[in-house]
C-alpha cells in the first residue's frame, strides 16, 4: 500500500488567507492567490506559446520540499529545506536575486515519502509571512527583512501525530490570528494563533489534521479535517455545523473547498469519496447533491461562473482526467481523458476588471500546469476542451502548487539536488 500511495498528495502546498486590503494588486500572497480561489488578482494578457516556448526569467535551485512560491511587493518568498535547516527565502520577482534568508532547524523525520521538505506555501500578509513546516512548527518573520518574530512547535504542543506526510495543511489569516488544523487531541484540533506574539488565542475539536486547507465562508470558517468538515465562529471556535467527509485508512483530504456560484460548498477528495455540494440551511448544513465527477487527490477544482473545472482521480491508481461539471448539480459537461493532474489557475479578463473594483466571479480563460510540465490556455468553456495553445516546460515533477503575477510563472520542482525555482514569463 505504501507503494500506491507514494504521489505525496501531502504535496500539498498550503497556506494562509491574505486578504486584498493587505496586498497589491498583482500579488499571489499564499495559496491559490489573493482570495484564495484560484485566480489572478488582476486582468492578465498572456502571449501565445503554441510556437514558441515560455522564457525563462530566473531559475535557482530549490532544496527539498512541495511548497509552493508566495508572491507580494515584488518580492517571491520561497520555503525548503536544506539539510538540517528549513530555509524561508526572499527572492526579487523581477530577477531572482536574494533579498534576504532565514533559517530554523528542521526537525521532521521521513514518512511514506523521502523528501523531508516543507509542503505547505508560506503566506504573506499583514507585512509579515508565515511557514508551516513539515513537523509542524508554525514561524513568523518579517517581509521586509526575514527577521525572526515568533514560532510555535503546534504539532509538539498540541501532542499531533505526523501522518502520512508530516503537517501539510495551511493556517488562514482572519483578522488577527493565523488558524491551524493541528491534529492535536483534547481541543487541540484546530487552534488560533495570535500573528502578534504566537500565543493560543483559541483551541477547538479533537478531529486529526488533513492536507486541505481552511477558508472562510461569509461568517463561517471552514475547516476541512482528516474525517469531517467544520463550520466554525472564527472569534472563538465554537462548532456552528460539520459535515461527514473523509474516509480511515490509506486516505487523505488534500483538495481546499471551494464555493460555487450558487453560494454552495464543494468538497473533493479521491479514494472513492468523491465530491459533496452542501448549503446553509436554517443555521446548519445540508448536503444538497453527492458524486464522483470530480474526486481529486490533491489538486483544487476552480469555479467559473455556474461551472467547475478540475483534476480527477489519482496519481498513483488509474487514468486521470480533466473535467467540466455543472456548479449546481455535480452534472459532466466534458472530460478530457488521458489528463496528468492539473493545477488550475484562473486568468482575469480585461472586460470582466476593466473597473478594477469587481469582486464577481470573472469571465475567464484557464491555464493549466500539468505535474508532467505540461502548460494548456484555453477558455474557461461548458463547450469542451478547446486550447487556445499549449507548451512544455524543462523536464521535472511540478506538484507544487504554481503563483502567478501579471505574465510571469513560478514554479517549482521536486527531485533533491535537481529541484529547481523558475519563474517564466508568459
Amino acid at each position: 500500500m505504501a507503494n500506491r500511495f507514494r504521489p505525496l498528495v501531502g504535496v500539498a502546498m498550503l497556506s494562509f488567507l491574505c486578504w486584498p486590503a493587505f496586498c497589491s494588486r498583482a500579488d499571489w500572497p499564499g495559496l491559490l492567490g489573493a482570495q484564495r480561489d484560484g485566480f489572478t488578482s488582476t486582468a492578465t494578457i498572456l502571449a501565445d506559446h503554441s510556437k514558441a516556448p515560455a522564457k525563462i526569467r530566473w531559475e535557482i535551485d530549490a532544496g527539498q520540499g512541495y511548497a509552493g512560491a508566495a508572491i507580494a511587493e515584488n518580492l517571491v518568498v520561497l520555503f525548503f529545506r536544506d539539510g538540517e535547516q528549513d530555509v524561508v527565502q526572499a527572492v526579487s520577482l523581477d530577477k531572482g536575486n536574494t533579498i534576504w534568508k532565514t533559517s530554523f532547524p528542521a526537525t521532521y523525520q521521513q514518512g511514506i515519502d523521502r523528501d523531508t521538505g516543507p509542503r505547505s506555501v508560506p503566506q504573506i500578509a499583514q507585512g509579515k509571512v508565515f511557514a508551516y513546516s513539515a513537523a509542524g512548527t508554525l514561524h513568523c518573520v518579517d517581509l521586509q527583512d526575514g527577521r525572526k518574530l515568533w514560532s510555535r512547535e503546534l504539532r509538539k504542543d498540541y501532542g499531533a501525530e505526523d501522518g502520512y506526510f508530516g503537517a501539510g495543511n495551511s493556517p488562514l489569516i482572519v483578522d488577527k490570528s493565523a488558524i491551524v488544523n493541528v491534529g492535536g487531541r483534547k481541543k487541540g484540533g484546530v487552534v488560533a494563533i495570535s500573528i502578534a506574539d504566537g500565543k493560543t488565542l483559541w483551541a477547538a475539536t479533537d478531529a486529526d489534521a488533513s492536507y486541505a486547507s481552511p477558508i472562510l465562508w461569509k461568517q463561517d470558517l471552514v475547516v476541512p479535517t482528516r474525517l469531517a468538515t467544520y463550520g466554525l465562529n472564527p472569534a472563538d471556535g465554537s462548532v456552528r455545523w460539520q459535515i461527514p467527509f473523509g474516509q480511515r485508512g490509506p486516505t487523505v483530504n488534500a483538495a481546499t473547498p471551494i464555493i460555487t456560484q450558487e453560494d454552495q460548498l464543494f468538497l473533493t477528495s479521491s479514494y472513492g469519496i468523491g465530491f459533496v455540494m452542501a448549503k446553509r440551511s436554517a443555521g446548519s448544513i445540508e448536503v444538497v447533491q453527492k458524486g464522483d465527477s470530480i474526486s481529486s487527490q490533491y489538486a483544487t477544482p476552480i469555479c467559473v461562473g455556474p461551472s467547475l473545472f478540475g483534476s480527477d482521480g489519482r496519481e498513483d491508481g488509474g487514468e486521470t482526467d480533466f473535467r467540466c461539471i455543472d456548479g449546481k448539480t455535480g452534472a459532466t459537461l466534458w472530460t478530457k481523458s488521458g489528463m496528468p493532474i492539473c493545477h488550475t489557475i484562473g486568468i482575469r479578463s480585461e472586460a470582466a476588471n476593466s473597473n478594477g473594483n469587481s469582486t464577481e466571479k470573472p469571465v475567464a480563460n484557464l491555464l493549466l500546469v500539468g505535474i508532467n510540465g505540461k502548460l494548456w490556455y484555453l477558455p474557461a468553456s461548458r463547450d469542451g476542451f478547446k486550447p487556445v495553445w499549449s507548451t512544455q516546460l524543462p523536464e521535472g515533477k511540478y506538484r507544487a502548487l504554481p503563483a502567478m503575477s501579471k505574465n510571469l510563472l513560478v514554479v517549482r520542482t521536486s527531485g533533491g539536488s535537481n529541484a529547481k525555482w523558475r519563474c517564466f514569463e508568459l
